[in-house]
Order: structure tokens, then sequence, then C-alpha cells
């Protein structure tokens, strides 16, 4: 169980940090354009939250259910 939660838990801290880059590029290419990019910067650090406990959960499910 705990390789394929790891995997899951993996593959969904992958997902956050890949949102995580496309929020940070369209905040750049919006804020070039004198556009509003609160929203942006607030969807980004959400994302980054969400990768960082993901990740670290991927951890602990990997060593919590080790055989």
């Amino acid at each position: 169980m705990g390789v394929g939660l790891g995997l899951v838990l993996g593959l969904v801290a992958v997902g956050a940090a890949v949102m995580t880059a496309l929020y940070s590029y369209n905040y750049a290419i919006v804020h070039a354009q004198g556009g509003e990019t609160a929203g942006l910067l607030a969807n980004s650090g959400v994302a980054f939250g969400v990768a960082m406990l993901a990740a670290g959960l991927a951890l602990v499910a990997i060593h919590a259910y080790d055989g």
C-alpha cells in the first residue's frame, strides 16, 4: 500500500508543481502587460502548498507502510 499511495501522492505533487510553474509564467506575462495579478499569485501559492504537502505525505506513506 505504501508504494501505491506514495506514487499517487507523488503524482499529485508533480502536478501541483507544474501548476505552480504555469501560474508563475502567466503572472510574468500579465504583469508585463500591466494587468491584475493578485489571483495568479494566490493560485501559485496554493499550488506550491499542495505540492509540498503532497510530497511530504508521499514520503510518510512510503516509510510508514514499508514492509
